[in-house]
Order: C-alpha cells, then structure tokens, then sequence
C-alpha cells in the first residue's frame, strides 16, 4: 500500500485547556491541502488494533483525497496517508472525493466509499465506488453511471455479519437514493429504492437493527426514520416536520443501545424543535421486538446560541450512559464553528447538556473548526473526531478531547 505522508506527532500536539479542572483539548493533526488531502467530512473508526482510520475529501496533488491513518506511538500519534486516490489518470479506473465513513470487519479490513468514480471527470459517466482496503486497496464495486442501483455515496458504511450496508444519496428507481448490500468481495449485490413517503435523500448510515433516517421526504417531506422489512422493503417509521418538537432534516447516523434490556434509538436532528436549532431525541421501544416506539426529546438546541446549534452528526455514548455529539455551528466563542457535547442523565428522565469545547478558529489558528461528523470514544472516555474547517492551514484537523 503506497504510504504518502508520515508525520510524527508527538511534538505536534498543540493543547489548550477548557477551564480550569475541566478536559484538555488537543488539535492532533491540521491538514495540508497537499499529499495528505482537505476537509474531513467523514468521522474516524477504531479498529480491534486502536488504530483510528478516516477520510479526506480532495487534495491538491491527485485531487482524488486520501485514505488516512493514526496509530499510537510512543504516548502519542503517528499520522500516515495509506491510500491516495488518483482523479487525474483517464487509464485507472480511480474513485474520487470519500466523503462517507469507513467501516471494519473482525480481521481487521476497512470499507468505504467514494462519492465519484470511475470517470470522476466525467459527471455523466461518474457513480462512485465501494472499496476495501487489506494489504492493498481494491474497488468492490463501481456504481452503474446511469444511477438505477444508486449514485453518489455519502454516508457511513455499516458491517453487519458478513455484509456492508449502505447508502447512496442519488440515482434509484426515482433519483432520491437507495439502500445497498454486498458481501465483503463485492457480490451478492442487491438495493432498494427510497421514494417519497419512504423518504428520500438518505446521509445517515442503515443500522445493525436495521433502521436508518433520510434527510428529506417522509409523509411531510422533511425526513424521516425508515425500516428495512425483509418481504416488505423499505418502511416509513416516523415521519418529521416543521413544527414538530424533535425537529426535522436528520443527517446523523442513529446510535442503538440495550438500555435496561429495552431497544433504544438516538438520534439528531439538525434543524427545527423548540429552539429552531436542532435536536437530540431518544426512541424507546414500547414492547419488546415490537418494532412501536415513543419518542422524546432530550434537547433542544437554541438557533445562533451559544451552546451551538445544527447538529449534523450522530451520537456516540459512554458505558455510565452519557450521550457525546457535535453541533456545525455556534458555541460560547464569536467563531461560529461548532462545538462538542455532553448529555448526561439524571433524575426523573431529565437530562444535562454540557458544552465541552468550543471551536475558535477566529481566536486560534490552529484550531478545528465546522464538525460534520461525530465522535468516537476510546477505553479511557478519551473523545477523538474532525473538523471540517480550521487547523492550521484551514483545511481542516483530527481532534482528542481528554476528560
């Protein structure tokens, strides 16, 4: 595998405390623009090993992005660019631009997607990928140009006993995505269609329990929780709205947990609710594996305030139940860029939202800035996500926040 860019971070690590007695945050990596790509939209995934693997969407050199690595190293960081994808060679069959995020089987194999290729030059002959990395990168799958299994994966791919789980933004019967399978050597392919009150536009990742949410469509054209039923097809749960108190237009991916043996769904939205800004709500099953849920609402987020507001990313939680998540923008600096988030539970199902760090980018250069994904907890509860925008040369960073 063609290794690019290795850095050693140790000496890198630029900190800044949040508070006194509060978490440390660490700016692991600022991308370049240059052999190690720009703007991770995508999250990073652990594998068995503790090695953090993401995405950068485009660079200068290839203009194709990259596939990165960080692996623990001497108390800190070792930052390598494992793949860089090529959108410039008319010869090589390339995907182009990996905006979704990655998945990892039990041995170790890393999945994801691009969101062009073959002919990523050619819009109309251009579909996207899926592709594993072992010992080298191979391409899975490219995506029919004419769009009818689906085109344009954005999302995060799920592994699930012996299968990847997708979705693709565009292309199906009606052009507003479809859902994906394949084995983990790229056959046994099979789709389905997202079409209006099903919802459509889907940026969230299909779950292990086999749920997922779309950004648009449902029965008010706002979005949507959907099911996948194995005779049935694709199945319209909950359908949001406008004036809805848990909001409308979901990007995140759902977060599923056994919460006192009870089937539980958390999940974001990244606009509307009581204050306009988004929402973070919890699904609980009323009976058990009978597929009927109550919804609440944990928090709302206030439109331009300053504990921030538009969450685009999902969920991750602790072992004591805490909720961890991202908001695009706001927080208690004049930056705009964001913040992470702690909601934690208390008496009388009622819960604490926590702001954990604010981006300032405005204030300090080397800062993140714009998280379009979530976070990711290691054994110790240490947080570790990207950011869109900021880092050094604004093209974006990888992050660690230590409780």
């Amino acid at each position: 595998m063609r290794t690019q860019t290795r850095v050693m971070l140790c000496a890198l690590l630029l900190v800044f405390s949040v508070g006194a007695g509060a978490q440390t945050y660490k700016t692991l990596y600022s991308f370049t623009n240059w052999a190690d790509g720009e703007n991770p939209y995508a999250g990073l995934t652990f594998d068995a090993a503790g090695n953090l693997y993401g995405v950068s969407a485009y660079d200068e050199v290839r203009n194709g992005g990259s596939l990165f690595e960080l692996s623990p190293s001497g108390g800190g960081w070792e930052f390598s660019v494992r793949y860089k994808f090529d959108g410039y060679d008319p010869d090589q069959p390339e995907g182009a631009y990996p905006i979704g995020g990655l998945a990892v089987d039990e041995a170790g194999n890393v999945y994801g997607t691009t969101s062009w290729g073959k002919k990523w030059y050619d819009f109309d002959a251009s579909c996207g990928s899926v592709f594993k990395v072992s010992h080298g990168l191979t391409y899975l799958r490219f995506f029919n140009p004419d769009g009818t299994e689906g085109c344009t994966p954005e999302a995060t791919l799920t592994y699930n006993n012996g299968r990847i789980w997708g979705t693709t933004a565009g292309g199906g019967a009606k052009g507003q995505g479809t859902l994906f399978s394949m084995d983990t050597s790229g056959g046994s392919f099979s789709f389905y269609s997202f079409t209006g009150i099903k919802g459509t536009l889907p940026l969230s990742a299909y779950n292990q329990w086999g749920y997922g949410t779309t950004y648009s469509g449902g029965w008010k054209g706002k979005g949507n929780i959907y099911r996948l039923d194995p005779v049935k097809g694709l199945i319209n749960k909950r359908s949001f709205k406008v004036d809805g108190k848990a909001g409308y237009a979901p990007m995140g991916d759902l977060l599923t947990l056994y919460v006192g043996g009870v089937r539980t769904i958390y999940g974001t939205t990244s606009a509307g609710g009581v204050g306009g800004g988004g929402t973070v709500y919890r699904l609980t099953e009323s009976e058990p594996n009978s597929d009927r849920w109550r919804i609440k609402v944990l928090h709302s987020f206030t439109s331009g305030g300053a504990e921030g507001w538009e969450p685009w990313a999902g969920l991750a939680a602790d072992g004591a139940g805490n909720l961890y998540g991202t908001t695009y923008r706001g927080g208690e600096t004049d930056s705009d860029c964001g913040t992470v988030f702690k909601l934690s539970p208390g008496r009388n199902n009622q819960w604490t939202h926590t702001v954990l760090y604010s981006f300032d980018y405005n204030n300090n250069f080397e800062d993140g800035c714009r998280p379009a994904s979530g976070v990711v907890l290691d054994a110790a509860g240490n947080l570790y996500g990207t950011t869109l925008e900021g880092g050094e040369s604004d093209y974006g960073a990888i992050y660690e926040i230590i409780p």
